[in-house]
């Protein structure tokens, strides 16, 4: 079973509005989503001191065994302003920490279109199902890798390899290759299967509604 990543705007501070915020709208406020990853621009709208932990009420089917209808979670929380001005200030970190595949400027651009344009002041990222498949691994702690990886966005503008290979692991990009042009889907360009892999590893993918790096 696949396990997808949401990055959604709503006008309340919940995490998880999608099960947590009545009359919530995925159709609009779902802005992208991704599988098995966290994309790479997504992160980049968060800080550590964005992560938010609440404690919500499971189904009965959707608990496991050991479980007594609350779950406990993290998740980055942001209002959307906020959010797109750490944005822009991770971009020169990104640039240097993956200055071997190309500036990431371009596709920041139409991430922010999306996030703009969609319904809502706060922004946050769905990552239960994620999450879920890191601690089934049981190979490394999501939480302090997700918390390592948006530390070393917070600059200096050189963070190092450690915050690299963090964001490598979260975001499943494929790296050492150039990434793929903003416009990749856009203008039909050629390229090979890492390419599309990649730009989704960027930026997602449209849920319901179109984003800016499909169509126009």
């Amino acid at each position: 079973m696949a396990n997808y990543s949401y990055l959604c705007s709503t006008d309340t501070a919940s995490l998880y509005p999608s099960s947590q915020v009545a009359g919530f709208e995925p159709r609009t406020g779902v802005v992208a989503h991704d599988v098995f990853g966290v994309p790479l621009l997504w992160l980049a709208m968060f800080r550590p001191a964005d992560l938010v932990t609440g404690v919500f009420t499971v189904d009965e089917e959707d608990l496991d065994d050991d479980e007594d209808g609350e779950v406990e979670a993290t998740a980055p929380l942001v209002a959307k302003d906020r959010a797109l001005a750490q944005l822009d200030a991770a971009l020169p970190v990104l640039n240097a920490l993956f200055a071997a595949e190309g500036p990431l400027d371009a596709h920041a651009a139409l991430l922010r279109q999306a996030v703009e344009r969609a319904p809502g002041t706060f922004v946050t990222i769905e990552l239960d199902e994620i999450e879920g498949v890191w601690e089934e691994d049981d190979t490394s702690t999501f939480q302090s890798t997700l918390r390592a990886a948006l530390a070393a966005l917070d600059g200096p503008a050189d963070p190092g390899p450690a915050g690299r290979v963090r964001l490598i692991e979260l975001s499943r990009l494929r790296p050492a290759r150039p990434f793929p042009s903003a416009r990749l889907l856009l203008d039909g360009l050629e390229a090979g299967e890492d390419d599309h892999w990649n730009l989704a590893r960027l930026l997602g993918a449209g849920f319901d509604a179109a984003v800016p790096w499909e169509t126009e």
